[in-house]
């Protein structure tokens, strides 16, 4: 790409953009943690918003720069830890004769509230990740490294939120319940950046955990024995109860006493989408929103999909002109 002209600037975040008769004409930049001689203005009639689902700073300002946005629904809940040979004799038998991956799960449950419980992103052989993009709070998520080979499963364990749950009509009123319960999952952890955990039968029976049983917690840099139901709204720990007791009948030990949950995984998706038309282009002419994090997106390869369709309506406007 760099020998076809292209250039790519590293610790830099773009904090602004010029707008004039509703077409963007540049975009501000400024480097990260440095002082504001390192703002820079890059011109460009074309703008592709491929930002992520955790770029708070920036969803604000495009609200304030009157982009549409809507809110959309997303799901929150926690990270389940079980026994990674747990779930090998769950799915293979005792002893299976063939020598079979690290086996997997995909896991839903539909409870008579409209809710949904569903596991996400499952990790076999993985750990739960420390994925916090701001002070005071704390994010889960999970990863396997390639050989899949640690003592412990994972995945997020997550239940639907729809704009009715919000608490204003703000297009960004998901955002900031997201970043609600991040605060909220912070100080239940001690404010140390510690993770509330808390064992699953403690979990159903509403009662802080004071022990940690066969299954040990993969999240670091520490955790914490707490109860998530202070942390959690109501029709979220309910519908987890159900769902885990669910699972349970349907993967031998997913519901073990001493499996542990890890508070919170909140971004399993952005909660906003920039509106774009048929061309894919927003309300201000020539930016493109993108990815997942513009809410066109579920997971790495479908945002990948979404970039190329984004240049190719670049370039077919070229040809055009």
């Amino acid at each position: 790409m760099i020998k076809k002209g292209a250039t790519f600037i590293f610790n830099t975040k773009v904090i602004d953009f010029n707008i004039k008769d509703n077409k963007i004409i540049s975009v501000i930049t400024k480097k990260v943690n440095e002082n504001n001689s390192n703002i820079e203005e890059i011109k460009s009639n074309f703008v592709i918003l491929a930002i992520g689902h955790s770029s708070r700073d920036t969803f604000e300002k495009l609200y304030e720069k009157n982009f549409s946005i809507e809110p959309k629904n997303f799901s929150v809940g926690v990270r389940i830890e079980h026994l990674q040979s747990w779930i090998n004799e769950a799915q293979y038998g005792k002893n299976p004769k063939l020598k079979l991956p690290p086996a997997e799960y995909k896991l839903a449950y539909h409870s008579n509230n409209s809710r949904s419980c569903y596991t996400f992103c499952m990790c076999p052989g993985g750990v739960v990740m420390a994925s916090s993009s701001e002070a005071n709070t704390i994010v889960t998520n999970g990863m396997s490294n390639f050989l899949r080979d640690d003592v412990n499963s994972n995945s997020a364990l997550l239940v639907n939120i729809t704009p009715d749950d919000f608490s204003s009509n703000s297009p960004l009123a998901g955002m900031y319940f997201q970043k609600d319960l991040e605060e909220k999952a912070f100080k239940l952890g001690g404010g140390n950046y510690k993770a509330p955990i808390q064992r699953v039968e403690d979990f159903i029976n509403n009662k802080k955990s004071t022990n940690i049983g066969i299954v040990k917690p993969t999240y670091l840099p520490n955790c914490t024995l707490s109860n998530l139901n202070d942390i959690l709204p109501d029709f979220v720990s309910s519908t987890l109860k159900e769902g885990i007791k669910y699972f349970g009948t349907k993967l031998k030990n997913f519901d073990h006493p001493d499996s542990i949950l890890t508070g919170l995984e909140t971004r399993s998706s952005s909660p906003i989408r920039i509106l774009r038309n048929e061309n894919l282009v927003s309300n201000i002419q020539g930016v493109y929103p993108c990815g997942e994090g513009a809410g066109y997106a579920g997971g790495i390869m479908s945002a990948a999909v979404d970039g190329i369709k984004c240049a190719i309506s670049i370039l077919n406007k070229f040809d055009t002109n």
